[in-house]
């Protein structure tokens, strides 16, 4: 395998996913909203259309789906997805404190309340099925692909970084970066079949949660067993790997070089658009 990035090849990338945030922009606040759609079906064709534009113009990426390396063992999975959980849930703590600061600018990144927060059943097959596949289409398949000549780190931290800001979002972002990471490594180490599936279980969870607090107390006692699980689950998980790497016999460590993959100035205006776009998105007056 070529261990050489071709500037075009990363221009072309790049460019589509500054395609894919301007298509869905657009479709969903000018040209479809005014149309009164149902939310879920709204972000779905949105989706649809923008994923396709996107992969028109990054153009082929190569083996989107790869043989794996090894098939995740159920352990594996869920120890995945603990961790994944895990720092949404750390994402939810730091919330409070990240809010303090930015009230003392007179801000707010929290979401504005307003319309009917019901999770439709459109809207759920959106959130559970039809979002995770395409994006993980798009960002664990084409970019993460792409950028595979330049190693694991490199495809990895690059696509979580782009997946976290195109979520336009100050919270969400944060939250999909650390699971991007989590997806990525899945990916990488055991086919984009299981990124996918941790996707959808992930992003499922977040539909269920809301709707268990409004229960009872039977439905906060399955809230407390989702939020204190996952934590449970990646901290028993991680210690059972760490102590498994220490009486193993460290693998020497050959470094490849990320390729010229953080020298494209497409690159750097996509990350610089996201960027300016999850700002404009997030912060409000209080």
């Amino acid at each position: 395998m070529s261990h050489t990035l071709a500037p075009s090849a990363l221009h072309r990338l790049w460019l589509g996913l500054i395609s894919y945030s301007v298509v869905f922009a657009l479709l969903q606040t000018r040209l479809l909203k005014p149309l009164g759609l149902p939310e879920g079906g709204l972000l779905l064709l949105c989706a649809l259309a923008a994923t396709g534009v996107a992969l028109a113009v990054a153009g082929n990426p190569g083996r989107m789906f790869r043989p794996a390396d090894a098939r995740p063992s159920p352990w594996k999975v869920v120890f995945l997805m603990g961790v994944a959980l895990t720092g949404n849930l750390a994402v939810m703590v730091a919330t409070p404190l990240l809010e303090r600061l930015w009230k003392a600018f007179g801000l707010t990144a929290l979401a504005q309340a307003g319309g009917d927060d019901t999770v439709t059943p459109l809207l759920a097959v959106y959130i559970c099925l039809a979002g995770p596949v395409l994006e993980e289409l798009l960002y664990r398949g084409v970019v993460m692909e792409r950028l595979r000549p330049a190693g694991a780190r490199t495809a990895i931290l690059l696509s979580a970084l782009c997946f976290g800001l195109m979520h336009h979002d100050l919270y969400q972002g944060l939250s999909a970066f650390w699971c991007g990471l989590v997806y990525g490594w899945a990916a990488w180490r055991y086919g984009m079949g299981a990124s996918i599936v941790l996707h959808i279980i992930g992003n499922s969870v977040a539909v269920v949660l809301p709707l268990l607090r409004q229960a009872g107390t039977a439905g906060a006692l399955l809230t407390l067993a989702l939020v204190a699980a996952p934590v449970l689950i990646a901290l028993v998980g991680g210690i059972r790997l760490a102590l498994r790497r220490r009486r193993q016999d460290p693998a020497p460590v050959t470094a490849r070089p990320a390729a010229g993959a953080w020298r494209s100035p497409v690159l750097w205006a996509a990350l610089a658009f996201d960027t300016i776009y999850l700002v404009a998105a997030s912060f409000s007056r209080v």
